[in-house]
């Protein structure tokens, strides 16, 4: 299956990762992302899917402009008709390659990266990556969640469909050092927060040595 038609097909069951997986909000990596947030932040939220990130923050703080990139029409169909439904004035969306954005550098706050980087290919994730580096500020913050096997019986039962249905690359995304992953790309991991089934992971640009 192609990514555009993978995407068409997710785009329709995207939204129920919140009713199975994330549904306890004071456990869901969804709390923590809202809480990273300063009040006139500028906020991208890179490979938005159907704009749950996006919209929750917008709902919750109106004082911070949000934009939701994403390649998939059919997510961004989805997306804009949430903000709509919630009557949001500083959201907006578009249709655009993560790996090759048309943002001018250094341009946001906060940039959001939730469930991506472990279904990309490597050197797709890197160039996504790389680009993010260039649109935050140089004191913003990326806040990246990821997926993060649970030890508890039950929970790896429910996990269980993402083993199977998730991509090639997370099998060896899920057992990274992420540290050391995005210390490649100049980034520090400031601080780690364990969710439901996931992490949320949030980085600062490494400062030069003299600065």
């Amino acid at each position: 299956m192609n990514s555009v038609l993978f995407y068409k097909v997710m785009s329709g069951f995207y939204d129920l990762l919140d009713v199975i997986y994330f549904r306890k909000y004071d456990t869901s990596p969804r709390r923590v992302a809202n809480e990273a947030i300063n009040d006139h932040d500028k906020i991208l939220d890179l490979c938005t899917g159907t704009g749950t990130n996006a919209v929750n923050i917008a709902k919750r703080n109106a004082s911070v402009k949000i934009v939701g990139v994403d390649l998939s029409k059919d997510m961004l169909i989805i997306a804009r008709s949430k903000a709509k439904k919630e009557k949001l004035s500083n959201i907006k969306f578009c249709q655009m390659d993560a790996a090759n954005m048309k943002f001018k550098n250094e341009c946001f706050d906060k940039i959001l990266l939730s469930l991506v980087l472990h279904e990309t290919e490597e050197s797709l994730a890197a160039s996504m990556m790389t680009e993010a580096i260039r649109v935050l500020k140089p004191d913003g913050e990326i806040i990246i969640t990821e997926w993060e096997r649970s030890k508890e019986f039950m929970k790896k039962i429910l996990f269980f469909p993402i083993e199977v249905l998730e991509p090639k690359p997370y099998k060896s995304f899920i057992v990274k050092d992420l540290d050391s992953y995005f210390k490649e790309f100049g980034l520090s991991v400031v601080e780690e927060v364990h969710c439901d089934y996931s992490k949320v992971l949030i980085l600062k640009k490494q400062m030069e040595k003299g600065s």
